[in-house]
Parts: C-alpha cells; sequence; structure tokens
C-alpha cells in the first residue's frame, strides 16, 4: 500500500503539494478518477478520489476518513547529536520504523556536533512513517541541554542508558502510566557528572545489554526493547 502526506486537509478537499504531487502525478502517473490512500500525520488515513492531477498541486475528493488506533503506551527518546549526520539520519528512520513518539536532540557535555537540520529530519520523519505505514507522525522537539531537559522531565518514568553492572536491563523496568522517557548520550557517553546530576534527581539507569553500542545504535535498540515489552503484554 501507498500512502501520501499532506496538511491541506479542507473539508471535503485535500490537496497533494509539492513532491507528494510529482510523486503522485510523475512517479505512480496516477490520472484523474484513480483512488488514493493518505494521512495527515495526525492519526487519520483518508481515502480519496483524484479530481485533478499536476506535476504541482493534485486535488482530492475526500471519500473516507478513518481514526487509527493509537498504541497504549508513548516512547520519547532524548539523544545526542552525532558528529556525523548520517548516522543520526540512521537512527530517526529506524527508531520512526519501529515505532517512537518523540525525539528530542540532547546537547551533552560530549556532544561533538550540537545542531541538526530540523527540517531534513523532518522529512525523514515523513517519509519513514510513510513507509512503515503510520498515520500518527512522532515528533521532533527542539535541542535542549542535558541540564535543561533533567529538570523539566518526570523522572518516576525517566531512564538513563548507561552500560555497568548496577544498571537494570531496559526490558525489566517498572514503567510508570505507560510513558517511558529515554536518555541516550553522546559517543564518549554521558560524563560522570552528568550521570551523577541525573541519579540525584530520581533518574534510575539502565542497560540495553552487555555489548557496548554507538549512540544511533543503543537509540534503535532500545525503540525495540520497549516496542517488544508492550507487544507481549507486560
Amino acid at each position: 500500500m501507498i500512502i501520501f502526506f499532506t496538511k491541506e486537509i479542507h473539508g471535503d478537499y485535500a490537496f497533494l503539494i509539492g513532491d507528494e504531487a510529482r510523486h503522485c502525478s510523475k512517479v505512480l502517473r496516477k490520472r484523474v478518477g484513480d483512488n488514493i490512500i493518505f494521512t495527515d500525520g495526525n492519526g487519520y488515513f483518508y481515502t480519496g478520489r483524484l479530481t485533478n492531477v499536476d506535476k504541482n498541486n493534485c486535488k482530492v475528493s475526500v471519500m473516507e476518513k478513518k481514526k487509527v488506533e493509537e498504541k497504549p503506551y508513548k516512547l520519547s527518546i532524548a539523544i545526542s547529536p552525532l558528529k556525523n549526520p548520517a548516522r543520526f539520519d540512521w537512527f530517526v528512520e529506524k527508531a520512526v520504523e519501529i515505532g517512537i513518539d518523540s525525539i528530542t536532540p540532547l546537547i551533552c557535555q560530549r556532544t561533538e556536533k550540537k545542531n541538526i537540520k530540523a527540517a531534513r529530519i523532518n522529512n525523514i520523519i515523513i517519509s519513514a512513517s510513510k513507509q512503515s505505514l503510520k498515520a500518527k507522525f512522532p515528533v521532533l522537539n527542539s535541542s535542549v541541554s542535558f541540564n535543561e531537559f533533567i529538570e523539566n522531565t518526570n523522572p518516576e518514568n525517566t531512564f538513563l542508558a548507561h552500560l555497568n553492572k548496577k544498571s537494570v536491563y531496559l526490558g525489566k523496568i517498572d514503567m510508570h502510566e505507560n510513558e517511558v522517557v529515554l536518555l541516550i548520550g553522546p559517543e564518549g557517553d554521558f560524563t560522570d557528572e552528568e550521570i551523577s546530576i541525573a541519579m540525584q534527581s530520581g533518574i534510575k539507569t539502565v542497560t540495553l545489554g552487555s555489548s557496548r553500542l554507538r549512540t544511533e545504535t543503543a537509540g534503535v535498540v532500545a525503540c525495540q526493547i520497549i516496542n517488544t515489552v508492550y507487544e507481549m503484554g507486560k
């Protein structure tokens, strides 16, 4: 199934614009009268019929609107940007496909690259959401410093991924209110000071297994663990 994305939905009509219109008209060669499926990224799938097809703007008559049932839990990851942007892009793509609700670029003491290209990341989120047939798209939050994030998060459901013998395996934690917020550090890991600050605020450390993982790999593994725990009915 191929789905399109648009925010331009006005009553009985919707409009595909830009890349979505070009993909519809030039790549897939859709014609007037063809039916398509599209989403608003806010939890709804629509079925519509093309009434006008142009490389820059396709008009769609809305035939059906269906709300997709949301999963009963939320997963948010605050993760350090990476020196190599392609590796961060890879994390975003795979995390969206597996299942994540929000991503926050976390600026830590050892974060080497403190800026991300939000427009590019949002395009990756849209593409990966469409690829994995999601009607509810994850949110990309603004970058935030480690200390500010700690000050504004609920320690009851926030966990810091850290490889040490005293950390509990992520899949065995007590998850409060069906919501998990996970912190993933930069290349070189969190500093001892950051770990101390987090623990003093009530945040617990967790491990993702016995292997030392790259930042982007840790983010993807964490997504898989949390989704698997809930899908198995914890």
